[in-house]
């Protein structure tokens, strides 16, 4: 099974945790952590294998969407290289 790593970034806590909340309801990812970037944006990594990650994103898309209307954009890699998986197992704000 190949691990799979999904990024969902949204504007403030409250729609990303939101968006965690369905993720982890409804999917058998790892939530890796919640970074704040700055600007009001935070960002949540997760990971697990692809079909998981990228319907777990979609209900953390569909999460953000359906409780405010947050701006969001996502990403999932099939086969991270080495530095993203690095990164989606231990967020954090680069240059902190």
């Amino acid at each position: 099974m190949t691990q799979a790593t999904g990024f969902l970034e949204a504007e403030g806590y409250v729609s990303i945790f939101n968006a965690v909340d369905a993720m982890a309801k409804s999917t058998e990812v790892t939530v890796s952590g919640v970074v704040k970037l700055g600007g009001g944006l935070v960002a949540v990594s997760v990971v697990g294998d692809l079909a998981t990650v990228e319907e777990a994103i979609s209900l953390g898309e569909a999460a953000i969407s359906a409780n405010s209307q947050a701006k969001f954009r996502s990403i999932v890699f099939a086969n991270p290289c080495g530095p993203v998986s690095a990164l989606a197992a231990n967020p954090k704000v680069l240059g902190t």
